[in-house]
């Protein structure tokens, strides 16, 4: 049954997209989707430097920030203006923890908090992947690829999630993906720009997010001035007795 379930879903996929069965048979799925896990960093650890501008509809608000990643263990981040740090972020795959230097206060969740605040079921294997620029890993349990205009275009599913992959024909680059909840409704799109070469990989340096949940819209943009990868990295995240837990 659920088998069938994802084959009436990957149907109306097609239906929908305008996307062509003749096309997609000349295209081989796994081939280019190798080519864009062959285009991806490999990575012990990732620092950038963005500029992150984030509008939830209200207020728009715009940061610098530093983001370090130790590849499947921390998500560091410290987050500022004018150039004060007012903030940082530690993250890892069972525990989120910020610290408010503007208000002295510091605060520790489950990694739960962090999908209540992005209003998706982002894991941190995704959370990772969205800021490294990767594919993002569904655990997909069905999978088709179509042509759409001068992109290949992945269609993956799993029992949550629907992922939709606009992939460049010529150099394999991902253009677009489309993270669509499959039990509320919201979805995320996150468009990448701006390629340039990171450790002999094409990196997109410039990333749009936009994040949809019933009438709400909310965006991100990262604009990233350096990236660097496998550097000797230190994640502080010190919280001295001046500071507040908030619950």
């Amino acid at each position: 049954m659920l088998y069938m379930n994802f084959r009436i879903t990957f149907l109306l996929l097609f239906l929908f997209s305008g996307a062509f069965a003749q096309d997609s048979l000349q295209v081989n799925f796994d081939s280019v989707y190798s080519k864009v896990v062959a285009n991806q960093i490999q990575y012990k650890t990732l620092s950038e430097r963005t500029m992150l501008t984030w509008d939830d509809g209200n207020t728009a608000q715009q940061l610098s920030a530093s983001i370090r990643v130790k590849k499947d263990s921390l998500i560091w981040m410290s987050l500022g203006m004018f150039g004060f740090e007012g903030a940082r972020v530690l993250i890892s795959p069972d525990s989120f923890r910020l610290v408010n230097k503007l208000t002295s206060e510091y605060m520790v969740r489950d990694y739960n908090f962090v999908q209540s605040w992005i209003l998706m079921p982002i894991s941190f294997e995704m959370l990772q992947q969205i800021i490294t620029g990767e594919k993002i890993s569904v655990n997909e349990k069905a999978k088709v690829l179509a042509t759409e205009d001068s992109s290949y275009v992945l269609y993956l599913e799993s029992d949550k999630l629907q992922e939709k992959i606009w992939v460049d024909t010529q150099n394999y680059t991902l253009k677009k993906i489309l993270l669509k909840d499959k039990l509320l409704k919201q979805d995320m799109t996150i468009t990448f720009d701006s390629y340039n070469s990171l450790n002999q990989k094409p990196f997109s340096y410039k990333r749009n997010i936009v994040i949809h949940r019933d009438a709400a819209t909310m965006k991100l943009s990262m604009d990233i001035t350096k990236a660097h990868i496998d550097e000797e990295l230190n994640f502080p995240f010190e919280v001295n007795e001046k500071y507040k837990r908030v619950e």
